[in-house]
């Protein structure tokens, strides 16, 4: 990453990029090691990775506040700092302090197992800069290609994570492993140093030298246009990962995919000779507009997805490009990073701890999309006339993209007459849509959609309210399974939803909700009403609906069935489908007659086959529901696929007798049980991709179609 042409030696270049780019490995690798650990005790809701973001920003700081105050001064103390981080390692995170408020505790663990091997390593890309340009062997050459190779060290860590490490190694080794490598680099750390200053005369000259120096003060301005240009693109990473968490679900892949390609931006623009590409300084409105079109459109799918996450790359690299563009000499390089490091940390806490303070739904994409607008032109252009269209082809195509997104706001702000309610907090974006029913105009249908997945429906019209629809209509596949249990019976239901689940239990019956955001309950009681409906006796438990029942069941409290459907966007979070976490639902029934029923209708995962794999681990035998064919659903009737588990063969006979097939007549393809040491989700991920393109209809596995 050194500028060809010059006279370091090979040696010295290969030990300064292997530290900067081992040193940023461990950094990010750090950062889905610490998210895996705590998904067990918080949950995959989308904000718990946000805030860890957050943090790791704020860190971040830290460590360029230390390089810029200290890293000319320390010399060769500096290793010594390296040793501080061997007193949080290896990892191990298992208890979270209790104080009833998520953020706080989640930051009171992070600041504990996480703040200081984070605040070391990231002190890293810029020390070495430093290094290079106060070393007698490294004055006159560019060290910002250096931070190039940190963020190939970074992204290589992200995308390694996914799909080598996550897949094959647990989460205890993982950390051992880490811990190894940090070795490893504190050992390159140090031939970096004595590669560089090793000769004693080497450093008096310099010193000598660099005491003759004054350093003249740079413009505020110039460095409000740093902390901007990196501000924004980090506000901006925080709001599309939000977006993707909420359709596709939590989990290291979908955190890393847009942290990865923000890192890929630094890679290319601080690259030798970077800096903004040609073809971006003159298109970068009309990415902003197009950008602005696919928030305006409505519900996300894979395709729209992937869309906008190359539309943020292409931001990331015309923000990150000016950024580059606007460096400063060497000598200020540690004040140049401190900017960075502070704009991005701004715009980290602006969209975890702000924006769902201020704002009832995901207003901060459109916001920072104008944001954006405004800065860029402020940096880039000179007079407004540059941005309006001309009468060329280019200026009829950015002319129909400004007519396209009037118009589609438009649209937008009439369906958003049909939104009753809309709520944001920790847990995600809720609102509440009346809309018409498709076969009769004089009813309606009220849902409760989080991020644009369906989290429960109800007629309006007062004679048909009692009866559930969507996935929860009677004669499917949940109220089959719930019917399968006689009364008197007590259910416990993991995930409230809009309570549709009350509507099969009786006035004998008892059901225990278990919901970890304690806002649903107020939701599901004022605009629905199968809670006030149901006759059986009901509780809300408000917590993680794993941890809560553990809670429950060491009070000797039992279930004849357990009924999982809490879903993070559109799959459910992985810890409620480890051993563990079937282990722990057994213990909470109330004999080997109980039922265990999960249900996995989603978009993107196959996640019936891990169900199997869980009982083949635990000897339980399974059902799984037939869904039906195309053609014999209504339009408020949607197909549901269910899994049941129990101890007791015969307990599945009501459910066969439904016409559901047992687990091993199926033609699922293996799959490798999870646990709360290892997990992939990239094996469900891409059996559901084969299921949903095998033809336009849904296909069950072992169709002869």
């Amino acid at each position: 990453m050194i500028p060809r042409g010059t006279n370091l030696a090979r040696e010295k270049i290969v030990a300064l990029t292997s530290t900067v780019f081992l040193g940023a490995f461990l950094l990010f690798g750090m950062e889905p090691l610490v998210g895996r650990f705590l998904t067990p005790l918080l949950g995959g809701t989308a904000h718990v990775w946000l805030i860890c973001l957050m943090f790791f920003q704020a860190m971040l700081l830290v460590g360029y506040l230390y390089s810029h105050l200290f890293a000319r001064k320390t010399g060769v103390w500096h290793l010594a700092l390296l040793l501080l981080p061997f007193a949080a390692l290896p990892f191990d995170i298992r208890h979270l302090p209790g104080t009833g408020y998520p953020v706080g505790d989640l930051l009171f663990v992070l600041l504990v197992h996480v703040a200081l091997p984070f605040v070391v390593l990231s002190t890293t890309a810029v020390v070495v800069q430093v290094w290079l340009s106060e070393s007698i062997s490294g004055k006159g050459y560019d060290p910002y290609p250096l931070y190039a190779a940190s963020n190939a060290g970074s992204f290589v860590a992200l995308f390694g994570y996914c799909f080598v490490i996550e897949p094959f190694v647990g989460l205890r080794m993982q950390s051992i492993l880490w811990t190894a490598v940090y070795i490893v680099y504190v050992a390159l750390a140090g031939i970096s140093w004595y590669s560089l200053f090793g000769d004693r005369r080497a450093v008096n000259r310099q010193s000598e030298t660099g005491s003759k120096t004054a350093l003249v003060p740079l413009s505020r301005v110039l460095y409000l246009k740093w902390i901007l240009l990196s501000g924004l693109p980090s506000a901006f990473l925080l709001a599309v990962t939000n977006v993707i968490i909420l359709e596709i679900g939590s989990f290291p892949l979908t955190w890393t995919i847009p942290l990865g390609l923000y890192l890929v931006s630094f890679i290319v623009t601080f690259r030798t000779g970077g800096g903004t590409p040609g073809w971006l300084r003159r298109l970068w409105p009309e990415i902003l507009m197009v950008a602005m079109l696919f928030y305006l459109v409505g519900p996300a799918n894979l395709l729209s997805a992937f869309i906008t996450l190359i539309l943020f790359f292409l931001i990331c690299l015309v923000s990150h490009g000016s950024l580059y563009e606007f460096r400063p000499p060497p000598q200020y390089l540690t004040g140049f990073y401190l900017a960075v490091a502070f704009g991005g940390w701004l715009g980290g806490a602006a969209v975890s701890l702000l924006a769902p303070m201020a704002f009832s739904g995901l207003y901060e994409y459109p916001l920072l999309l104008i944001l954006f607008t405004a800065v860029l032109f402020w940096c880039r252009h000179r007079s407004v006339r540059e941005l309006l269209p001309d009468f060329t082809l280019f200026g009829f195509l950015r002319a129909s993209l400004i007519l396209l997104v009037v118009v589609q706001a438009g649209r937008m702000i009439t369906i958003s007459q049909e939104v009753r309610f809309q709520h944001r907090n920790f847990y995600g974006s809720y609102r509440v849509v009346d809309t018409p029913s498709t076969d009769d105009k004089q009813r309606g249908i009220r849902t409760l959609v989080h991020g644009s997945t369906l989290h429960g429906a109800q007629w309006l019209d007062g004679d048909e309210q009692k009866e559930p629809i969507y996935y929860y209509y009677r004669g499917g596949a949940i109220s089959q399974a719930i019917s399968a249990i006689p009364s008197p019976k007590s259910i416990a239901v993991v995930g409230l939803g809009a309570g549709a689940a009350a509507a099969f239990v009786g006035e004998r019956d008892r059901v225990t909700f278990y919901e970890i955001d304690p806002d649903i309950e107020p939701m599901a009681r004022r605009w629905f009403t199968y809670l006030d409906d149901s006759k059986a006796e009901q509780r809300v438990v408000v917590g993680d609906g794993r941890v809560s029942m553990q809670r429950d069941c060491s009070k000797n409290i039992r279930y004849d069935l357990i009924f999982v459907d809490a879903f993070s966007g559109d799959g459910i979070p992985v810890h409620l489908l480890t051993l563990e976490a079937a282990d722990t639902y057994r213990g909470c029934l109330a004999d080997d007659n109980g039922l265990l029923v999960f249900h996995v209708s989603n978009r993107f995962y196959e996640l019936r086959p891990l169900i199997k794999a869980i009982a083949r681990e635990r000897n339980l035998h399974g059902a799984l529901n037939v869904p039906l064919i195309e053609g014999q659903l209504r339009p408020e009737q949607f197909n549901t696929w269910c899994v049941a588990l129990t101890s007791n063969r015969r307990s599945l006979q009501p459910l066969l007798d439904a016409g559901w097939i047992r687990l091993g007549e199926d033609e699922l393809n293996p799959m490798h049980h999870w646990s709360d040491d290892f997990s992939n989700p990239l094996e469900p991920l891409w059996e559901g991709v084969k299921l949903r393109y095998r033809g336009w209809k849904i296909v069950p596995p072992w169709s002869s179609e």
